[in-house]
């Protein structure tokens, strides 16, 4: 894959991360007497603040929203290999973020609801996300031709 190829790629997968928290990541679990039982991961932000944990739902919340934005960004704007770094760590802070949220959520919110597979596949994507912008990282230092720069002067 080339440079330009890997930006296309990582954007893609940056909106599907933005689009993925209006997809079910749970289900209440029980006898609620409505018709529709799945949560959202707005719907699970939301309920995980109403157990407490207001000021952690509004950390993910955060990041959730503005962590793939700022990664799409940061790959179209910044300059060479700037892009890539700074993508690379707001990348694996995403990937932190959601496998710990994931994580204290399915933990504290055990008699409430269940998780589905969404909250897998967003980890999965963002880690896939990291490694394929520390491929273009390294292809950024090695040149447009598969070489090492040279110095001038």
């Amino acid at each position: 894959m080339n440079k330009g190829q890997i930006k296309s790629t990582v954007t893609l997968l940056q909106l599907f991360l933005i689009g993925a928290l209006f997809l079910p990541a749970g289900t209440i679990v029980g006898d609620t007497g409505a018709g529709d039982t799945s949560l959202s991961v707005f719907q699970m932000i939301n309920r995980y603040a109403g157990m407490g944990f207001s000021d952690d739902a509004l950390f993910y919340m955060v990041m959730a929203c503005v962590f793939p934005a700022a990664i799409i960004l940061c790959t179209l704007i910044l300059k060479e290999r700037k892009n890539f770094g700074a993508a690379i760590v707001l990348c694996s802070l995403y990937a932190t973020a959601s496998a710990c949220f994931y994580s204290a959520a399915k933990r504290k919110m055990v008699d409430y609801t269940t998780m589905t597979w969404l909250p897998y596949i967003i980890i999965l994507i963002s880690l896939t996300s990291m490694m394929l912008l520390i491929l273009g990282f390294f292809q950024a230092a090695q040149g447009g031709d598969g070489e090492e720069p040279t110095k001038k002067g």
